[in-house]
């Protein structure tokens, strides 16, 4: 009996985001109000698509995204190493916490924990460390992230960069003594 190779799918296909909010502010022509209208719209959002949360980490570590398309963010994105090696989602694709956590871990060049450190960064081992910072919530990398969960976590970010005192370890927060 011959040989019959059958074609299967295995997994779960992805899940695609309708109306991203980064074509509605694409044609507005001034930076400021443009930048406004992404971050005032992007919280009422059920789902954050790859091109949404990659404008939102250029305009939250850059402060701007001069890019026109999702492709040039992308390839910005990947030069700076802050995508996993070989991501290949779509634009419309809902973006993984793994993804978002991977870019937090580079660009804030995150040591992190033994796993972090011997095996590199990967999405799994940047989320489980942004989860010890507190500064993800307990989630799996694969998981999605909502508007306002991907805002909220992109403040908490802000407050770790600025070293608010929730971050800083208790011991560091002591009064001073006589002899200090």
């Amino acid at each position: 009996m011959p040989f019959v190779a059958l074609s299967m799918t295995a997994g779960c296909a992805p899940t695609l985001v309708k109306d991203p909010v980064s074509p509605t502010v694409a044609n507005i022509k001034d930076p400021a109000s443009a930048q406004l209208k992404f971050w005032h719209d992007l919280p009422s959002r059920r789902l954050v698509c790859n091109d949404d949360a990659f404008h939102g980490l250029l305009l939250f570590f850059e402060q701007k995204d001069t890019n026109t398309s999702y492709a040039d963010r992308l390839a910005e994105l990947k030069s700076k190493k802050l995508i996993p090696p070989g991501f290949n989602g779509a634009a419309d694709e809902a973006v993984s916490r793994g993804t978002v956590a991977y870019a937090v871990v580079q660009e804030l060049h995150i040591r992190g924990g033994l796993m972090l450190t011997v095996l590199g960064p990967t999405p799994r081992y940047a989320l489980r460390e942004l989860m010890d910072l507190n500064l993800f919530p307990r989630s799996s990398p694969e998981q999605t992230l909502s508007g306002s969960d991907f805002v909220g976590t992109l403040g908490r970010i802000e407050d770790y960069q600025d070293g608010e005192s929730a971050f800083i370890p208790a011991q560091s927060l002591r009064p001073p003594t006589a002899g200090d």
